[in-house]
């Protein structure tokens, strides 16, 4: 299963959660009106701080595949200065010694 397909596959279980909470929370009708009010008011804070927390994963997400892949040119880098270094110190033993 592709990442994408599970993207969408969590996307959708969280769309039907969302809704299936909404029935529940019209039919909170049992409370009080203050405590029906707030129980929206928390549910609604907590799916929104949730959203907030997936888009910042996603960017956290993409930061360290970039970082990661700095990583890799860099390291790339050192064995071609490495390998730089080895010729150059093999043609100066060469010379020096003639």
């Amino acid at each position: 299963m592709s990442r994408s397909t599970r993207a969408a596959d969590r996307e959708l279980g969280r769309t039907r959660r969302r809704a299936s909470l909404a029935v529940l929370l019209a039919r909170a009708e049992r409370l009080l009106p203050s405590e029906a009010d707030l129980l929206r008011a928390m549910v609604g804070a907590e799916i929104a701080e949730g959203d907030r927390a997936r888009r910042t994963a996603v960017g956290y997400t993409a930061a360290v595949r970039r970082l990661h892949a700095r990583v890799e040119a860099a390291e790339q880098a050192i064995v071609e200065a490495e390998a730089d270094r080895d010729r150059a110190q093999q043609a100066l033993a060469t010379i020096t010694a003639h």
